[in-house]
């Protein structure tokens, strides 16, 4: 059975009218995500300008800590040195110690006097190796971001230079704030080219089931 002429032009006007309001509700939302992503790369763009102004300071800061790193390598090396040094000689007497140890026929008191010093000899080398371990746990182990020697480099920089150390945490601060954006950015890019091509779906199914139910 044919549709009537007069009920065709309806569903047409009704059609072409549903057509137009998508179409400008589209040109709106358009031009809302146009002006955040204007307002976004403007806020991008200094924030850009405001890293390569940065550029001179962030120079300066990795000399400054590049120095104090260099520093503190250098002396845990010496206190390394030092201690290995202290170990062989605290070695040196133990077995010089031992080689005094009183015979059988020694008083009771001698033999207890000889074990007391044996025994503090030990305790001093126990002691010499457990600051040995801390400064190579130092000089060669992590800590939770970074080498230990760097963090205690960090910190003296911080107390020595306090201002260079301050304007660098806020440059950093702000290459963060900068790296999350571009992230963001990205995220809502990708996420309004998966709502266009579901939208555009959506268009041409209505399309397709408007023909089908004109053809009735």
């Amino acid at each position: 059975m044919s549709i009537p002429r007069e009920r065709l032009q309806q569903q047409t006007q009704q059609t072409a009218r549903a057509t137009l309001a998508g179409a400008r509700q589209a040109g709106a939302d358009a031009e809302v995500q146009a002006d955040a992503l204007q307002d976004r790369a403007l806020e991008a763009q200094a924030e850009q300008a405001a890293l390569l102004e940065a550029s001179p300071l962030e120079s300066q800061y990795s000399a400054a800590f590049a120095a104090q790193v260099e520093a503190k390598h250098d002396q845990a090396e010496r206190i390394e040195d030092r201690l290995e040094d202290l170990i062989e000689r605290q070695e040196s007497r133990m077995q010089q110690a031992q080689a005094k140890q009183p015979g059988m026929l020694a008083l009771p008191s001698t033999r207890a006097k000889w074990q007391q010093q044996m025994q503090q000899q030990q305790a001093t080398l126990q002691r010499l190796h457990g600051r040995l371990e801390t400064v190579r746990e130092i000089k060669e182990g992590m800590g939770i971001h970074s080498p230990r020697i760097e963090e205690l480099a960090a910190r003296k920089l911080r107390a020595q230079e306090p201002e260079l150390a301050s304007e660098w945490a806020d440059m950093r601060e702000a290459q963060r704030r900068h790296e999350a954006l571009q992230r963001k950015e990205e995220q809502e890019k990708k996420q309004a080219q998966d709502r266009e091509r579901r939208e555009q779906i959506e268009r041409t199914g209505r399309g397709v089931r408007l023909g089908l139910s004109q053809a009735r």
